[in-house]
């Protein structure tokens, strides 16, 4: 649970920081644009983007590659990052504890 809520926290992370590379660059450039998973994952660490290609095309059959992971791979990062970041959340949140019934008198 705890493990599952870190990683949701560190994928909100991520998000912002790709939607703050995003407004730094509409602000230099002054075209708003939002950079795809795939750019955003090469630019933070190309060695594991380039073994993800290699083992989605190698190894994945190619329905899997092709119109799967790369067309989630083109998506804008802050919205599949926050996504996936607040669903971890949803599904490993803190749930109240139990109140226990009392029979009798006491109830």
């Amino acid at each position: 649970m705890l493990l599952g809520r870190i990683l949701g926290w560190l994928l909100i992370a991520l998000a912002l920081l790709a939607l703050g590379g995003d407004g730094l660059r509409w602000l230099e450039s002054g075209m708003m644009g939002f950079i795809a998973l795939g750019d955003f994952w090469a630019r933070l660490d190309p060695p594991t983007y380039n073994l993800l290609q290699t083992i989605g095309q190698d190894y994945l059959p190619p329905i899997l590659w092709d119109p799967g992971l790369a067309t989630l791979l083109r998506w804008p990062a802050v919205a599949v990052l926050g996504l996936f970041g607040i669903l971890l959340l949803v599904l490993f949140r803190r749930r109240a504890p139990k109140r226990r019934q009392r029979f009798g008198a006491l109830s």
